[in-house]
Parts: structure tokens; C-alpha cells; sequence
């Protein structure tokens, strides 16, 4: 019986060790992927950028364009970039899917003035990851989301994009599943 018994502590410990690390490296993942995108769709801010400053364009053509470029951007299912910007109350510049909210700021589902909490996580920061509960696309309900937030300094700007992470849970839901099935399966011939 004590074989028994400490031969199932240690798959179990060990399946446990392994789910909690998929989940994390899967979590990991997510927030690389969007990082490594804004950081790129930053590269088309400082383009327009460059435009404006070599005299090519003006800066309202200039922003019209990084705007348009950045709106048409999209990775992984659904998701996609915004811009905002570092006033005071902090307003959308871009929102491709709202644009009922260009130019107006938003709250998350717990009342904070979300895009004031991106400007402060720029200016602390220069840039990073924040999380907040924002509505799917095509629901009112909010969920759990996990932006990353960069800023572009010579326009007041802020460039980000977010992922939902109940995608993630559902599928570290589903890994755990089969993980515990296997693992009952193994405690049973043990």
C-alpha cells in the first residue's frame, strides 16, 4: 500500500508539475507573440515618422498613413493593433474594430480609466504588459485581457494589442483533462 501510495504522489506530483508548466510556457507564448507585434507595428510609426521629418509629408498625412497601416493589421485569429495617446484623460486614436471609440477614452470592467493606465505604464516603463477586463468582439460582457503597450514619444502616441486568455484556460482546461485521465489510467495498473 505504501508503494502504491508513493508511486501516485509522484505522478501526480510530477503531472502537476508538467500541466502548470505547458500553461505557463503557453501563457509565455501569447505575450511574446503580441510584444514581438506591437514592436513591429512601431516600425511603421517611426516610418510615417521619418516622413514627416525628412519633409515628405506633413504630419496630419503622415499619421493618417501609420494610422491606416497599423488598422489594417492583423495576427493570430482575430487579433489586432490600437493606438492611443498619452494625454490626460487618454482617448483612442485607433481602434479598428470600434471606431465609435476613436477619440474617446474607455473604462474597464472594473471602472478604471483603462488607456490612463496604459499612459502610466509608458511612462513608467516605456512599455509593457497590463492586464484588464475589456469585452470580446461582439459580446458586452467583459473578460480577462492582457495587453502589451509601447510608446511612440515624438507623437504622443501609444501602440498595443491584447490577447483573451480564456482561450488559454479552455485549452489548459482540456490538456488537464487528458492529463488526469492518463494519470488515473496510471494509478490504476500501479
Amino acid at each position: 500500500v505504501l508503494l502504491t501510495v508513493v508511486s501516485v504522489l509522484g505522478l501526480i506530483t510530477v503531472a502537476g508539475y508538467t500541466m502548470l508548466a505547458v500553461r505557463s510556457h503557453d501563457r509565455s507564448g501569447r505575450e511574446a507573440q503580441i510584444r514581438v507585434t506591437v514592436e513591429a507595428a512601431a516600425g511603421v510609426l517611426a516610418w510615417a515618422h521619418q516622413l514627416e521629418t525628412s519633409g515628405k509629408l506633413p504630419r496630419e498625412e503622415a499619421q493618417a498613413l501609420a494610422k491606416q497601416a497599423i488598422a489594417q493589421m492583423r495576427y493570430g485569429k482575430d487579433e489586432y493593433l490600437f493606438i492611443s495617446d498619452m494625454a490626460s484623460p487618454a482617448n483612442f486614436v485607433m481602434h479598428p474594430i470600434k471606431l465609435e471609440l476613436n477619440g474617446k477614452g474607455v473604462s474597464t470592467g472594473d471602472g478604471a480609466a483603462l488607456l490612463d493606465i496604459f499612459a502610466k505604464k509608458v511612462q513608467h516603463e516605456k512599455g509593457g504588459l497590463v492586464s484588464y477586463q475589456w469585452p470580446k468582439p461582439g459580446s458586452e460582457k467583459p473578460a480577462e485581457n492582457v495587453s502589451y503597450v509601447q510608446g511612440f514619444a515624438p507623437w504622443g502616441w501609444i501602440i498595443g494589442s491584447g490577447m483573451y486568455t480564456d482561450d488559454l484556460e479552455a485549452e489548459f482546461l482540456a490538456y488537464a483533462l487528458q492529463g488526469a485521465a492518463t494519470l488515473v489510467l496510471a494509478a490504476l495498473i500501479i
